[in-house]
Order: structure tokens, then C-alpha cells, then sequence
């Protein structure tokens, strides 16, 4: 397993060899619902060049661009590209046993620097919005991928014209919430180049390979753990006129990017009175699918290291878990992945999700 690291202001190159030489190890995380971000963490001495030449002229300041990329078994991995937020130093009366913490998020840190209350956006719908948003940062490889609600109302130019509110960032994912869609990037697949989503949640595609437990030579994971909570979706209702009558409107269920992961799923223990009253039917649909909890009642959480596995594990797709059982073996989808590198070594946590228990598929895939 090896670690290149590359940084630049917007271009990046090969890290200096002083920096590599005091890299003690790295961690990344990717999750849904949460921005991703990376930490590495460097030993140094009063004379190395990091103290000398590298700290003194801001080569680790905020904003300064990090690429990570990991290799297993020959094959690349982008793991992170975005911004340094965060420097802390630790000076010690140990030789040779200073401490510099890099602490840095996805390229979105970039879209969250600038306030740009007030532009204006006539006569366009959300995910054309954020696609424009989203063209200022090509420099930084950003690719947007953006799809329209299946419920957005149409635009009427005739009406007020749409502003931005705070920054890039910040507006993007208020449009994003207000549509029940996601916000997030994904590095790679090349160095130097982002995929920046706005869309509806994917449940479907590819299966990574199964994570496999108590089953003898064939197990690759250190630990696996189940929950179920009753209590963690909630099915949002609502109202809306016709012809004057109040008729009551739950949640529709859209479910050709998010299909059943499970053959008994656990039925929600409650609901949400969302305020539709005043809103068209389209309106009031795109709110109650934005209302709609993206919390899955099944969740499951493990470690494991890659040289068993084999592979990195995906954040936002689809694996399957084999050996735990005919309640929890399965396809799941994969909430989140923290992947911690030292010299030689690359680990990872996760947590899984699905909409309830026993597998509604006949085997998963080793």
C-alpha cells in the first residue's frame, strides 16, 4: 500500500520529500449527509525544513489544495481533494517530536468561502441553478452532475425572481433539502478531478464484494455489529385544497433509485404534519419527499483491513454481508467510510444501512 500525497494552491504537484519523510498517517471520511474531510498527521524537528522553510512561507495556510491518492494491489484511489481549514502545531522539549495536524475538507470548501448573497437566477429551475453555480470552480476539476425533482413545479418567469442566499455552498444544499435531493462530491476518478452531485439518493448499481463474517478463511472483517430503531424514519403527511376540501397527502414513495434492500422491512413508528396547505400539488409532493427521513431503521457498523478485503469499500453504494445470519445477511447500502493509512497499513470503519431485516436477494456475491 503507498500514500501520494500532492499540494499546490489550485495545481497541485508531488508533495516535498520533507513532508513525506514526516507523514505518520492519514484519515479520510466520506458520509452521507455530512461533508467529507481529511486529517494527516506529520513529526518534524526545529530543524527540519517544514519548521525552517514550509510552516514560515504558508505552505500549509488554509486553502492550500491536497490531493491524496491511495494505491492497493496497483490500483489508485483518489481518497480526498479539497482544502487545508486547519492547521495546529504541537511543540514539545523532545527532539525530533514536534507535531503539525492538517485538518481539511472536499473541494465544497472552496464553494463556502465567498457570500454571494443576492445574484440572481431569472427563470431557472434548482438544478439549473446549481450547475451554473457549480461552473466557476472547472478550475479545481469540478464536474457537476445535477437532476431535476421528479415533482419540481414549473418556473414563472412572470413571478419573483429567484436570489442566492450565502454561498455557493450553503445555497446549493438548501435547494438540495428543499427538494429532498443530496449534495456531495466524489473525488477522482482521476487525480485532480471532482464529481459534484445534486440529485435524488442512488440505492442501486454495482454490488461491491460481500463483507463476509464467521466463515472461517473466507472472513474479512475484525468486527460486525447490527441495530434496528423503530424510531428512526419518519413517514411526513400533509394537505392540500381541491375544489376547496382539505384532502391529506402522505409522502409518495419514489422508488426506482431507491429500491428495497430488505424482504421485511420495519415499519416506521412515526409521523410528520407537514404545512401544505397553501401549496400546489407538485409543490406539496416535492415538500413531503424533502419531509421524508433519509434515516434507514437497520444499521450496521464494522472494521476491517483492506489487505483482506482487498478493495476499498464505496461510500454511497450497495454491498453485500454474508455469515451474519438470514436477519442481516443481504445487500446494504453504505452510509459512511473512515479510511486510516499508516506506513504500511490501511484500515477502515463503516456503517451500513437498509430499510429492515432478512435478505431480499438469494446470495450475495464473494
Amino acid at each position: 500500500m503507498t500514500l501520494t500525497v500532492l499540494m499546490g494552491p489550485v495545481a497541485v504537484v508531488p508533495a516535498p520529500k520533507a513532508v513525506i519523510d514526516a507523514l505518520e498517517g492519514a484519515t479520510v471520511t466520506h458520509a452521507v449527509g455530512a461533508r467529507s474531510g481529511f486529517q494527516l498527521s506529520l513529526t518534524f524537528s526545529k530543524t527540519s525544513p517544514i519548521a525552517t522553510t514550509l510552516l514560515p512561507t504558508g505552505f500549509f495556510d488554509p486553502l492550500v489544495r491536497v490531493v491524496l491518492v491511495a494505491t492497493l494491489r496497483g490500483v489508485p484511489k483518489v481518497l480526498a481533494d479539497g482544502p487545508i481549514m486547519r492547521q495546529d502545531v504541537t511543540a514539545t522539549g523532545r527532539p525530533g517530536e514536534h507535531r503539525l495536524v492538517l485538518t481539511g475538507e472536499d473541494v465544497l470548501g472552496y464553494m463556502n468561502v465567498a457570500d454571494l448573497t443576492g445574484r440572481p437566477f431569472p427563470g431557472m429551475q434548482p438544478f439549473v441553478r446549481v450547475a451554473l453555480m457549480m461552473a466557476a470552480y472547472a478550475p479545481f476539476g469540478v464536474v457537476p452532475v445535477t437532476i431535476p425533482p421528479p415533482f419540481q413545479p414549473p418556473a414563472d418567469v412572470t413571478k419573483a425572481i429567484p436570489h442566492q442566499q450565502g454561498t455557493d455552498f450553503e445555497y446549493a444544499s438548501a435547494l438540495a433539502k428543499d427538494a429532498g435531493h443530496e449534495f456531495y462530491v466524489t473525488p477522482g476518478p482521476a487525480p485532480g478531478v471532482n464529481t459534484v452531485y445534486w440529485g435524488p439518493q442512488v440505492r442501486a448499481g454495482a454490488v461491491q464484494p460481500a463483507l463476509t463474517v464467521d466463515m472461517d478463511c473466507a472472513s474479512n472483517l475484525d468486527a460486525l455489529s447490527f441495530s434496528a430503531d423503530g424510531t428512526a424514519a419518519v413517514v411526513p403527511f400533509g394537505h392540500v385544497k381541491v375544489a376547496n376540501v382539505s384532502v391529506p397527502v402522505v409522502a409518495p414513495n419514489v422508488g426506482l433509485l431507491k429500491p428495497p434492500l430488505a424482504a421485511r422491512p420495519l415499519v416506521p413508528t412515526r409521523t410528520k404534519l407537514m404545512e401544505t396547505d397553501r401549496m400546489t400539488l407538485p409543490e406539496a409532493l416535492m415538500t413531503l419527499l424533502a419531509g421524508r427521513s433519509a434515516v434507514d431503521p437497520v444499521t450496521a457498523t464494522g472494521t476491517m483491513d483492506l489487505t483482506r478485503y482487498g478493495q476499498p469499500l464505496d461510500a454511497r453504494s450497495l454491498a453485500g454481508v454474508r455469515g451474519a445470519g438470514p436477519a442481516h445477511d443481504g445487500l446494504w447500502f453504505v452510509r459512511s467510510v473512515t479510511h486510516t493509512l499508516g506506513r504500511g497499513s490501511w484500515k477502515q470503519a463503516f456503517q451500513l444501512a437498509r430499510d429492515g431485516l432478512v435478505s431480499n436477494v438469494p446470495a450475495v456475491m464473494p
